[in-house]
């Protein structure tokens, strides 16, 4: 074999090994990770987001050994955290595991936040859907979403349904379903914590809007009876309970997701980069199993773009669902 030719194979091979590991030979032509790299979550750690986002980074650092460290800054409504990430160095090097609330429900709930949803941050990857449900106390007598229906407008006055706080999805969620029902009256109970789901077990509200996360344990024990899916399908760990819409025949998704955000800037090499490795993490068994034990979907794989517009749109959303509850901005 002539020099020539082996010189070519040897290109040949190079472009097909790159093909191969796409993430890999984006790293190395860009450097990246050379350094350690801080995936914030902007929510306490022990949390479903905080599960996720040590998920993904574990399964990078199994790839990257030591690079990928998830570091937690809660607060605010996620917007310490957020900020932290917006004004970071676009280095790559400071990156945000976030769900929808600081760009889809934030903006629309609050007249200033300390970072711009719109020019601070550019998305990489999408990783899961955040499914919502609507439960009640096993004590209610209510096993419906039609009875619970019945329930509200026959007692409106007396009603009440819990959240984690003013402009929480599970707030929104509650105010839309009390108002496509034609029961407005129904009293939202803030809370600050997990007692939100203990006080609807003792039957202190009357119904709450939760991610699957913390209320199974209680569905699990047969004290609280999940009613309705906040989404447009139904999920496959309980495929007996049907959509909201589909009962009130009316849109009512009330599905948040999760994704990985780099600051304003951020080389599109980079950006790539965690595409790519995000796409290997999330097609992997383990990992969407993982996943799913916790209530989570694991998306389809998105590009940049789309995963950029599937935010935007998200954000519309959200919007007419907080001008639907009536929230005004504070």
């Amino acid at each position: 074999m002539n020099k020539e030719r082996r010189n070519m194979l040897g290109i040949f091979s190079g472009l097909c090994a790159a093909a191969a590991m796409p993430g890999l030979a984006r790293a190395q032509q860009a450097g990246y990770p050379a350094n350690a790299v801080s995936i914030v979550v902007p929510f306490g750690a022990g949390g479903s987001t905080d599960y996720l986002g040590r998920l993904v980074a574990n399964d990078l650092s199994a790839r990257y050994p030591g690079k990928f460290i998830v570091e937690n800054k809660p607060g605010a409504g996620a917007s310490i955290g957020t900020r932290f990430v917006a004004t970071a160095p676009p280095d790559g090097r400071t990156l945000l595991y976030s769900t929808a609330t600081p760009f889809s429900i934030n903006p629309y709930i609050y007249k200033t936040l300390p970072y711009d949803p719109d020019h601070d941050f550019t998305p990489a990857a999408m990783t899961v859907e955040v499914p919502l449900v609507l439960v009640v106390s096993r004590d209610m007598g209510i096993n419906t979403l039609q009875e619970l229906i019945d329930h509200l407008l026959k007692n409106e006055a007396t009603s009440s349904y819990g959240s984690y706080g003013a402009g929480t999805s599970g707030h929104i969620g509650g105010t839309v379903f009390a108002r496509n029902i034609g029961a407005p009256g129904v009293l939202h109970v803030p809370y600050k914590d997990t007692q939100a789901v203990s006080d609807l077990v003792e039957r202190r509200t009357t119904y709450m809007v939760d991610a699957w996360t913390p209320v199974a344990p209680f569905v699990a024990s047969g004290r609280l009876v999940v009613l309705g899916v906040c989404g447009n399908e139904r999920l496959p760990w309980i495929p007996e309970v049907p959509t909201i819409s589909s009962v009130i025949n009316r849109d009512f998704d009330m599905s948040t997701w999760h994704a990985i955000f780099a600051p304003r800037s951020t080389k599109d090499g980079v950006l790539d980069f965690l595409n790519d490795e995000i796409k290997i993490t999330m097609a992997k068994d383990s990992v969407r199993k993982s996943a799913a034990s916790q209530g989570f979907k694991a998306y389809p794989h998105m590009s940049r773009n789309e995963v950029e517009a599937f935010i935007l749109a998200d954000r519309q959303r959200w919007k007419n669902h907080i001008e639907m509850a009536g929230i005004q901005r504070v």
